[in-house]
């Protein structure tokens, strides 16, 4: 693969990894609400903006890691939320037709009936997010090269310190409780090994659809004791509670693992365990 890359979202967890895993490649990295040392701001819902740095940049490559992540707020506003994880990634793909595009999609496109999903299984989301995952997917797919990306509990170093882990670790640091479904099953990833696993796939030259989660399939219950354990946590301060009783708009998908034999395939392995990614985490 060529070493030109421009990568969309790079203050974000998967974006600032996916950064950190092309260090010394040739990369426009681009941001919009927190800036990125030698990044280029950018709106993903500019169109203008948007073909203006693809006409500049000319990327062999072009990673989409920008996205409104919330599944919550996609349910409340999926007009305004679908304008960016779904409306912006038209206008990259017709921007750039002859950039590999790398997109992210998630276990939500899945409707939860069975333990471990394949890339073949046929989606059938339950909800906005998982809609909006999978018109994003299908929008990448009419890219003549593309690499579609699933992923299920995304955690790391991040400053913001907003997914999963951080906000188990910091509720419990300062003695509150921490609620976790008791009915849901996760594949945590580990947002470093994911940005290896990019690049692996770019340097491949690979296309297609990928299950790029981690490789144990576990019950959001369990991911979080460990968490607990692994920073020397009090987990008898995690409270498992059925979805239902949640309060949450949004329907989940209470079994959607995914089974991540083909990225090992291709790739000789898979993403780190959760353990050991959690190790290293405690010592940052």
């Amino acid at each position: 693969m060529s070493d030109h890359v421009l990568l969309i979202g790079a203050a974000g967890l998967v974006g600032r990894h996916v950064r950190a895993a092309l260090d010394g490649r040739d990369v426009v990295a681009t941001s919009h609400r927190d800036p990125v040392d030698g990044g280029v701001p950018l709106d993903i819902t500019d169109s203008a903006a948007v073909r203006r740095i693809v006409a500049d940049v000319k990327p062999a490559a072009i990673v989409l890691a920008a996205a409104d992540p919330y599944v919550e707020g996609c349910e409340r506003d999926p007009l305004g939320t679908r304008r960016i994880n779904v409306e912006a990634a038209s206008v990259i793909r017709d921007a750039a037709r002859e950039a590999t595009l790398v997109v992210f999609s998630s276990e939500y496109v899945f409707d939860g009936t069975r333990l471990a999903y394949r890339e073949d299984d046929a989606v059938a989301p339950l909800n906005e997010y998982g809609r909006q995952k999978v018109a994003l997917e299908e929008l990448a797919r009419s890219s003549p090269r593309h690499l579609v990306l699933r992923v299920s509990g995304v955690f790391g170093e991040e400053p913001r310190r907003k997914n999963f882990v951080w906000q188990l670790v910091d509720r419990l640091r300062a003695g509150g409780t921490f609620d976790v479904p008791s009915d849901q099953l996760i594949t945590p990833t580990d947002a470093a090994s994911l940005g290896v696993a990019v690049r692996e796939l770019l340097d491949r030259g690979a296309t297609g659809t990928f299950h790029a989660g981690g490789p144990e399939i576990m019950a959001r219950e369990a991911f979080a004791q460990m968490v607990a354990r692994a920073f020397a946590l009090d987990g008898s301060k995690i409270r498992p509670r059925p979805t239902a009783e949640l309060g949450l708009l949004a329907k989940r998908p209470p079994k959607a693992g995914l089974a991540d034999a083909k990225l090992q395939q291709v790739l000789g392995h898979g993403l780190r365990r959760a353990e050991d990614a959690l190790a290293d985490l405690t010592l940052g």
